[in-house]
């Protein structure tokens, strides 16, 4: 079955995904051949559009996932949140299957925009740009495997399993590379989009400043000596450097009404319209609203967001000015159009018919607000004053005019100030990107990962199940390849 996957996606890779004027059309017009699909400068257009396309193995289904797996989101938390996964789950098959999907795209891509005569561009430059947007897609989809399949934390050998080839009957079977190659490799991708990429002007494409977040991004999760000083550096950069229509939007409910189209996303999951958006991002959608509280005659006037979240995140959110930015009714499918009370900045109204079929259902990836949070966290970990690691946090709430965030005092202790920085990162950023995992890991209370701040039933958890089982289809049929500490394969 998984070599059969691997074929079949070739197939897709090798397929001219777009035209010129609807570049992320889910419907291929028509179909080539590797051996000639890239043999003019249209062809590395059409093969560069089409990389786009597999955004849809990036979804929201991840990132609820992770937010279950912080104790945040009550969706999709039979699995997560117990951290009871094994290798048979079919669902990591799937994000795992997905991501190496993706990296097959932009390998395609590579591939044959590399190979194309220089003389077909219309200068080395615009190759060179070409090259660093299909590197940066590559890096991005492999900084996933990292953080979710692989010890991102430890310098060791349980790494990525790294292609720059597409994958064929020949190459299937390989092991993983470690976890410091894997980190070079990555960035030695992230760094040639930095070096080539233009200045964001649109969150549908990757663009200087998100190969620049993602750097920052895997530099703050891995944390080894220098890595926080660099990561400040990267965000201190993108701040003060990044063009002026990239920006935060005063008004939080329009920004995510406007989803992918507004200034302040950087990066997102973009369909075109007609393509099914609602059933496409299942998660974002039907998933979430049914996690909610259901509408009723007694609810209807106060609804309750308990059945969405676990009990801490609950208590802060419902205290939280951004409470009603964030939180609506919404209709699932159902021949009555039940209501449910819930995240309503990703389920949108939901979608009880075709009129909300093709609704914005966006993955944002990344938002202006999070380069506040990063920026905070990061002189925290360089040891800058309590009031200058604050200052980040209120110049993003001073941004947001609907609703009025008012100014933090600065805490008494580091310890609070850390606590701090972490509830604003979940406040902020629940269920959107996977964030509040990953800071769950990073941030320490009473000695312990602040993990069991939100989880106070679990036991310590083993840091081998920090990262997900590699899948039970990829280690049965791939001999070669290492499996994770602490689980059944």
């Amino acid at each position: 079955m998984k070599t059969i996957f691997k074929i079949s996606t070739i197939i897709l890779v090798i397929t001219a995904l777009t035209s010129c004027d609807k570049f992320l059309s889910l419907n291929p017009p028509h179909k080539m051949v590797l051996d000639n699909a890239v043999t003019t400068y249209d062809g590395a257009v059409s093969i560069l559009n089409g990389m786009y396309a597999s955004t849809t193995n990036i979804t929201g289904s991840l990132y609820v996932s992770l937010s279950a797996q912080a104790g945040i989101a009550r969706a999709n938390s039979t699995t997560y949140y117990p951290m009871s996964y094994n290798s048979t789950y079919s669902a990591l098959s799937g994000f795992w299957q997905g991501l190496f999907g993706s990296i097959n795209a932009a390998n395609a891509a590579i591939i044959g925009i590399g190979d194309l005569p220089d003389s077909k561009f219309p200068s080395l430059e615009n190759k060179q740009t070409m090259l660093g947007e299909a590197r940066t897609f590559r890096a991005w989809n492999y900084a996933h495997l990292l953080w979710c399949f692989s010890h991102f934390w430890a310098d060791d050998e349980y790494g990525v399993l790294w292609r720059e080839e597409l994958a064929d009957f020949n190459n299937i079977f390989a092991d993983r590379i470690s976890v410091k190659e894997s980190y070079e490799k990555i960035i030695a991708d992230l760094d040639a989009g930095i070096a080539s990429l233009p200045d964001y002007t649109t969150s549908k494409r990757l663009s200087k400043q998100m190969a620049q977040v993602i750097k920052a991004k895997l530099l703050l999760n891995r944390g080894w000596t220098g890595d926080y000083q660099e990561a400040l550096g990267i965000v201190n950069d993108v701040l003060s450097t990044a063009p002026t229509t990239f920006k935060m939007d005063p008004d939080m409910q329009n920004m995510f009404k406007d989803s992918w189209d507004s200034q302040e996303v950087l990066f997102a999951r973009y369909m075109e319209d007609g393509s099914g958006r609602a059933y496409s991002e299942g998660t974002y959608s039907q998933t979430i609203i049914q996690a909610g509280d259901q509408w009723s005659t007694a609810n209807q006037d106060n609804p309750s967001s308990l059945k969405s979240f676990y009990p801490e995140f609950d208590n802060w959110i419902n205290a939280d000015p951004r409470y009603d930015a964030t939180m609506g009714w919404a209709r699932a499918i159902s021949s009555t159009g039940i209501l449910y009370f819930c995240p309503t900045k990703l389920a949108r109204e939901g979608r009880p018919s075709t009129e909300h079929m093709n609704d914005k259902f966006a993955t944002y990836y990344f938002r202006f607000p999070e380069l506040y949070l990063l920026q905070a966290e990061l002189r925290a970990r360089t040891n800058a004053s309590i009031a200058s690691c604050i200052e980040p946090i209120n110049t993003m709430r001073s941004k947001r005019t609907n609703p009025v965030l008012p100014a933090l005092a600065a805490p008494a202790s580091r310890e609070e100030m850390m606590e701090l920085i972490f509830k604003e990162y979940c406040l902020e950023l629940y269920m959107e990107n996977g964030s509040e995992w990953f800071a769950a890991l990073r941030f320490q209370k009473n000695s312990q990962p602040i993990l069991y701040l939100l989880k106070p039933d679990v036991t310590p958890v083993d840091p081998n199940l920090y990262c997900w089982p590699i899948p039970s289809t990829e280690t049965s049929t791939n001999n070669f390849i290492k499996s994770n500490p602490g689980y059944d394969n």
